[in-house]
């Protein structure tokens, strides 16, 4: 490849690293324009996305040796061209379109724009060095990530706010307080199992060996007593997930907002279920005092999603987030206007 071939690319991927940088900071109009619409933007990331994918794969073939000038020269400016117009529409989201929205369009837009010039970057000598934070705050892995698997993930971006908190609760909450209960449980069992058969084998000097577990048999009751207590978070994170995120079929600014809250609140209880359980296996002396403090700490956690779901549950399952309020104990004085 000759060397005004190597500054044509080099340029392009000095552009697209501008528009990471800039992207990367946008957090959202702070009035809604009227025009917008997620099912429009969807449309419409997803045609950008084809048509800068389709770009991409000629330059890829065009750079491969023998690498042809005038391909890679006609290229570039239309490669240029789609991610400004990509970058365009993503910085016309509202505010009032919701946070986890905003974040998974921008991070989809910005791993595009990494990866674009991660590509480039393969065929030059002097190569583009993005920011590192950046590229972590992204959580980009560029071994496992090829373009057009990014250029997919755009085409894919969630309809609205309300698919956005529904995929970021699975992952970042759904899932991990399930884990938690299920190793925890598991950890309990072995626990048991291994007191079990030292007590039918106490005189043998191997037998301690033979039965190696994590939680000391001294703990195994309060271990049972926290297994319930995050078995009680796992189902009323699921009760969540399902009647006020699945089922929110109105989207209005208040709404959007709320459905942010309950997945900052969710996120918060899948750390304090992670935190409680990891008491059982400390070796300092006070994990009964930690393991109290952890438990009231989740129960006044789980105390506030459900005063935060209560605000537009359905009336079909008010009851139960009500029942479930009153047994946990309302930890906070629910605002004026979110009162049922």
């Amino acid at each position: 490849m000759d060397k005004e071939t190597q500054k044509l690319l080099h340029a392009t991927a000095l552009n697209i690293n501008v528009l990471l940088n800039h992207v990367h900071k946008f957090e959202g109009l702070d009035e809604k324009t009227q025009e917008f619409s997620e099912s429009e933007f969807k449309e419409t990331i997803k045609s950008l996305a084809t048509a800068i994918d389709k770009e991409v794969t000629y330059l890829i073939i065009a750079c491969k040796p023998p690498a042809r000038s005038s391909d890679v020269e006609s290229l570039c400016p239309k490669i240029n061209a789609g991610f400004f117009s990509l970058v365009q529409q993503t910085e016309r989201i509202p505010k009032s379109a919701g946070r986890t929205y905003l974040h998974a369009v921008r991070k989809a837009t910005c791993q595009s724009l990494i990866a674009a010039i991660g590509l480039i970057n393969s065929f030059i000598d002097d190569n583009v060095e993005m920011e590192q934070s950046v590229v972590s705050d992204m959580m980009f892995m560029p071994r496992s990530g090829v373009f057009w698997e990014h250029c997919k993930a755009l085409s894919q971006v969630p309809a609205d706010n309300r698919t956005a908190v529904a995929l970021e609760w699975t992952t970042s909450v759904g899932n991990l307080v399930k884990d938690a209960v299920t190793e925890l449980s598991e950890s309990l069992d072995s626990a048991k199992e291994a007191t079990t058969a030292h007590g039918e084998d106490e005189f043998s000097e191997d037998s301690m060996d033979e039965f190696d577990s994590d939680i000391p048999a001294d703990r195994i009751d309060k271990g049972r007593k926290i297994e319930k207590q995050l078995q009680a978070a796992k189902h009323t994170c699921d009760k969540v997930a399902l009647r006020c995120i699945r089922d929110c079929e109105q989207l209005d600014e208040e709404r959007v907002v709320w459905l942010d809250g309950l997945l900052e609140q969710g996120k918060l209880i899948a750390r304090s279920v992670d935190d409680l359980a990891a008491t059982l296996f400390m070796d300092d002396e006070s994990w009964n005092k930690c393991a109290e403090l952890e438990s009231e700490k989740l129960r006044r956690l789980l105390a506030d999603l459900v005063t935060l779901a209560i605000t537009f549950v359905d009336d079909s399952h008010l009851a139960w987030f009500e029942l479930c309020r009153k047994q946990l104990g309302e930890t906070q004085k629910v605002p004026a206007e979110v009162v049922r």
